[in-house]
């Protein structure tokens, strides 16, 4: 429990006491109106300690952890394919938990038998003995998946990391293009992000520095099985939330 949350629970406390004054006047309180002063303090306290509905929808649910993502000045091998699966251990038959996009960077921790570990151990969320992380595959929470103590680290397949980084597709973008060229799946969608980035733009619902802030369109977890991709503009917020198919150009919230 935060600082803010402590006071909020005194302050509940203090208007529920003050209420009961209001009601029956009893010491500290000498007449009911002293009684109702202090509840309607404790209310406004309340309310301006308490967190804002703003401040709540401020969560990015949609922009994973990269856990895997290499640090500055670390050694990194670079996927080669445009999409790589991460997998909860070294196998073809561990569950998938995400996927590498082409020219991304990781920090390999081990090797083993043509597999590379990407990430440190960390939670599996697993609820009745299944990974909630698992998006397609085996989601058992066992020592065969590579969840052991409740905890697992991501694997992908060495055939797809090189020690050189591919030539950038967006080498050659200008104009709209490069406002989105740091979006997933740049290559094969390229004129799709555009040709949506100029029209919100056009229609005045997103700004050139929302997609430079953004760096584009992001790949959609929620719709791992379509090419759905989603940006923000106007703020941070699930509100501020667009998607778009990038095959049939349809944007939504």
């Amino acid at each position: 429990m935060d600082g803010n949350s402590v006071i909020v629970l005194v302050l509940a406390l203090a208007s529920i006491v003050s209420l009961a004054g209001v009601i029956y006047p009893f010491k500290p309180f000498k007449s009911r109106w002293i009684a109702l002063a202090s509840f309607v303090g404790c209310f406004v306290l309340i309310g301006v300690t308490g967190p804002s509905p703003e401040t709540a929808q401020t969560a990015m649910p949609e922009v994973n952890e990269r856990r895997w993502a290499a640090q500055e000045g670390d050694e990194r091998l670079w996927v080669t394919s445009e999409r790589l699966n991460r997998r909860t251990c070294p196998s073809e038959s561990c569950g998938v938990v995400g996927r590498l996009f082409f020219r991304e960077g990781v920090t390999v921790h081990e090797e083993r038998d043509g597999w590379a570990r990407i990430t440190q151990p960390y939670d599996a969320s697993c609820v009745g003995g299944r990974s909630e992380y698992v998006d397609t595959g085996n989601a058992a929470c066992d020592d065969a998946n590579g969840i052991a103590d409740g905890q697992f680290a991501e694997w992908v397949s060495m055939d797809y990391l090189s020690e050189t980084r591919p030539p950038d597709p967006a080498a050659d973008a200008s104009g709209i293009e490069k406002l989105v060229a740091g979006s997933d799946d740049f290559a094969r969608y390229r004129t799709a992000f555009a040709e949506a980035a100029q029209s919100l733009i056009a229609q005045r619902r997103c700004t050139e520095r929302d997609f430079r802030d953004m760096g584009g369109w992001v790949k959609s977890s929620s719709h791992s099985d379509q090419p759905i991709y989603f940006t923000y503009c106007g703020g941070a917020t699930v509100a501020n939330r667009l998607y778009l198919n990038a095959d049939t150009g349809e944007v939504f919230r």
